[in-house]
C-alpha cells in the first residue's frame, strides 16, 4: 500500500461540542492513497512524549465506504505545546499504525508525517498492547516517584519479555525508596498482572538474621510468582556467604523460572553482595538490570505499606521518607552532610547500648539551629522529629513549634506553666523554639520572665533519656549570647547545625518549585526578569534578608497578586482560559519588583533627640 499520511494542527472549532474543561483541540486528519475498505471504525489515541494519554477520538463511517480523508478532533485540558507526541491509529479496534509528530506551535498550521505499520515499531506495539491497558501502568506517572524514563522502561521490559533461555530474575539499583517502589509497583505488577496475592516482599537481612526461616522462604517459592528481595547492608561472615551462595545456586539453575526474584538496593549494597556471592552476581547483566537515580525535583513522599501485602516484613518505606525529604530540599549541602553524620552517630550509640557496650544509657540529642531567617530551620526541625522517630529514638516524632510570645506569661508563675505545658506536649517528639535568643533580650531586668523559660528547660535538658529533642534556633551571634547567659545551657546541646544563606541560583530554584507546585508557568521573558530580580536582591542582601521566606512572599504577595490584577481587570477571551490563568508574564514581575522597591524605600524616621549634641 502507498504511504498513508497523518497530519495534525492546533485548532479551535467552536462547532465542536466539548466539555468546558477541554478547550484545547488538536485536529488530526488521516489521508489514504485510496478509499479504504472493510473499515467499521477508525480511532486515534494521542500520547505525550513520556507515553501518557492526552486524548482520543473515534470515527465510524456512515456508509460502507470510508472516505480517503478522515478527520478527528482530539480534546484535552492541557495545551498542545509538547515537542513530541506519539499517535496510534486503530482499525476496527486493533492498533494498526503509529507516528511520532511535533505539531506547529501556531494555530491552524498543519504538520504532516507518514504513518508507519505498528509491526515495524516493536517497542510501541508492546506498549499499546501489553502495558497501557493495565490498571497499574499509571503508577509510572505518579508524582510520588521519580522512575527511569518511560521510554527506557518500555524498551527494557520489551527486551526482557522477548529474551529466551536467559536468567528470569531482575535487579533494581539506586535510591532505596525508589528501588522498592519500582520493584513492587512496576516490575512485580507487570509480572503478576498486579495480583498482589502472587507477590511476596522480604529482605536478605531477614534471611541472614533468622527472622525469615529457610523453610518459610521455600514455601513462598512454591506459591508465589514474584518475590521482591531487598539487599541491605550486611556483615558478610562465612555463614552469611554460605547461606546466600546456596540461594544463588538455586536461583541460577537453568530450570528455575518461577518465581521471579527481584533484588533491589543501593549500588553500594548490591556491589558488596556481588563481591561476596558470585552465584547471585552471575545472574545479572544489562538486559535484566534497572538503574534508578534520585531526582532533585521529586516532591516529598509518603507511602502506605499495606499496598505491598502480603508477606511484608521488612522495614517500611516511611523509614526513608524523612531522609529523602531532607535531600530534596534546595541547597543546604553541608547541613545535609552534618545531619547524616549525626544520624549515623546516634544509631551507632543506640546499637552499642543494645549490645550492653555503653552502660551510661544517655540518649540526649538536643540541637542548636544557627542561621538567618528563611533558611529552612523550621522545616528541618520537623524532619528531625520524623527521622529520629523512624530510628527508634523518639516514641512519636511530632514537632511542637513555639517562641517567646507563646511561652512568656504576664505574671509570676505563668511562664513556668506555659513552658511545662509545651514540654509535655512535645514528649516523644521535638520542641522547636524559634528565635530563642529573644528569651534573654530583657537583659538584667529582673521582671523579664524569659529567663524562667530557660530555667524550666534546664530540667528536661538534664534528663538522660527525655524522649524528646529540644531545638533552639536563631541568629548565630545572638544564640551565642543566649548560651553565655546561663552556664548550664552550653553543654546540654551536643549537636549544632549551621544553616547557610541560599545562593541566587538556589533562590531561583525555590521560586520555580513554588510556581510549579501552584500550576503557574513563566513566559521566557518573565523567567529572565524573575531570575534577574532574585540575583539582584541576593547581591544586596543584609542580615535581615529572608532567603526562602523572601522568595515565598515575592511570589505569593508579589507575582501572583500582580498577575491577578492584570487578568481580572483585562479582557477575558473565550478561548485559552487555562493559559490566561496560569501564565505569568514579564509585566507581572516588573510590577512586583516596583512594589518591592516602594516598600524598601519606606524609611522609619528616628525620633528627634532632646537636649544638646555632644
Amino acid at each position: 500500500m502507498e504511504n498513508i499520511i497523518l497530519r495534525a494542527m492546533r485548532t479551535f472549532d467552536e462547532s465542536v461540542c466539548a466539555p468546558e474543561y477541554a478547550r484545547n483541540q488538536l485536529a488530526i486528519e488521516i489521508i489514504f492513497p485510496e478509499a479504504p475498505v472493510f473499515i467499521n471504525e477508525l480511532a486515534v489515541r494521542v500520547y505525550s512524549k513520556d507515553y501518557q494519554l492526552i486524548g482520543a477520538d473515534v470515527y465510524s463511517p456512515s456508509s460502507r465506504k470510508t472516505p480517503r480523508k478522515v478527520r478527528f478532533i482530539v480534546l484535552s485540558d492541557t495545551f498542545w505545546d509538547e515537542n513530541l507526541y506519539h499517535i496510534f491509529v486503530f482499525q476496527n479496534g486493533l492498533p494498526k499504525w503509529t507516528v511520532s509528530l511535533s505539531p506547529s506551535p501556531s494555530y491552524e498550521v498543519w504538520k504532516k508525517e507518514k504513518l508507519d505499520e505498528l509491526e515495524s515499531h516493536p517497542d510501541k506495539k508492546f506498549f499499546i498492547e501489553r502495558l497501557c491497558p493495565t490498571d497499574w501502568w499509571q503508577n509510572m506517572y505518579s508524582e510520588q516517584f521519580q522512575f527511569p524514563s518511560v521510554e527506557k522502561v518500555i524498551g527494557k521490559l520489551y527486551s526482557y519479555s522477548e529474551a529466551e533461555g536467559v536468567c528470569p530474575h531482575l535487579l533494581v539499583t539506586g535510591n532505596n525508596l525508589m528501588t522498592k517502589a519500582f520493584s513492587c509497583f512496576i516490575l512485580a505488577a507487570y509480572l503478576t498482572g498486579n495480583d498482589k496475592s502472587k507477590q511476596a516482599v522480604f529482605s536478605l537481612g531477614e534471611l541472614v538474621s533468622g527472622n525469615l526461616q529457610w523453610s518459610e522462604l521455600t514455601e513462598h517459592i512454591r506459591q508465589k510468582q514474584v518475590i521482591v528481595m531487598n539487599v541491605p547492608q550486611l556483615e558478610y561472615s562465612a555463614s552469611t556467604v554460605n547461606l546466600l551462595s546456596m540461594l544463588g545456586d538455586i536461583l541460577s539453575k537453568e530450570d528455575f523460572s518461577r518465581p521471579v526474584f527481584i533484588f533491589h538496593g543501593t549500588e553500594e549494597h548490591v556491589n558488596q553482595l556481588f563481591q561476596e556471592c558470585e552465584a547471585i552476581a552471575g545472574m545479572f547483566a544489562e538486559y535484566n538490570t534497572f538503574r534508578i537515580s534520585l531526582s532533585t525535583e521529586m516532591p516529598p513522599i509518603t507511602l502506605n505499606d499495606t499496598e505491598f501485602q502480603p508477606a511484608l516484613r521488612e522495614t517500611p518505606f516511611a523509614e526513608f521518607s524523612a531522609e529523602e525529604e531532607l535531600q530534596q530540599m534546595v541547597g543546604l549541602k553541608q547541613l545535609k552532610e552534618d545531619i547524616q553524620e549525626a544520624r549515623m552517630m546516634s544509631l551507632f550509640l543506640k546499637e552499642r547500648r543494645e549490645l550492653n557496650l555503653d552502660l551510661c544509657g544517655d540518649s540526649r540529642y538536643h540541637m542548636l539551629f544557627l542561621g538567618n531567617p528563611g533558611t529552612g530551620k523550621t522545616t528541618v526541625a520537623r524532619l528531625v522529629g520524623k527521622m529520629y522517630h523512624q530510628m527508634g529514638l523518639l516514641s512519636k516524632g511530632h514537632t511542637v513549634e513555639t517562641c517567646r510570645t507563646n511561652l512568656v506569661g504576664e505574671y509570676l508563675g505563668h511562664t513556668e506553666k506555659n513552658t511545662k505545658e509545651a514540654i509535655e506536649e512535645a514528649r516523644g517528639g521535638v520542641l522547636f523554639i524559634d528565635e530563642a535568643y529573644t528569651l534573654i533580650e530583657g537583659g538584667s531586668d529582673t521582671k523579664d520572665y524569659g529567663k524562667e523559660v530557660i530555667n524550666a528547660l534546664l530540667t528536661v535538658l538534664s534528663e538522660p533519656n527525655p524522649d524528646m529533642i529540644v531545638i533552639l534556633a536563631g541568629y548565630e551571634d545572638k544564640m551565642k549570647k543566649l548560651l553565655k547567659s546561663n552556664p548550664g545551657l552550653k553543654d546540654r546541646f551536643p549537636l549544632r547545625f549551621h544553616f547557610e544563606d541560599y545562593t541566587a541560583d538556589e533562590l531561583s530554584e525555590i521560586a520555580h518549585r513554588i510556581l510549579k507546585s501552584r500550576n503557574f508557568v513563566l513566559t521566557p521573558e518573565a523567567n529572565l526578569r524573575l531570575n534577574s530580580l532574585i540575583e539582584k536582591e541576593a547581591r544586596q542582601r543584609d542580615e535581615h534578608f529572608g532567603n526562602g521566606r523572601w522568595v515565598h512572599n515575592l511570589i505569593e504577595h508579589g507575582l501572583i497578586k500582580s498577575m491577578a490584577r492584570r487578568v481580572m481587570s483585562g479582557p477575558r477571551p473565550e478561548t485559552a482560559q487555562l493559559q490566561l490563568f496560569s501564565t505569568i508574564e514579564a509585566c507581572d514581575v516588573e510590577e512586583a519588583e516596583a512594589k518591592l522597591l516602594r516598600t524598601a524605600d519606606l524609611k522609619i524616621t528616628p525620633p528627634c533627640r532632646i537636649g544638646f549634641r555632644a
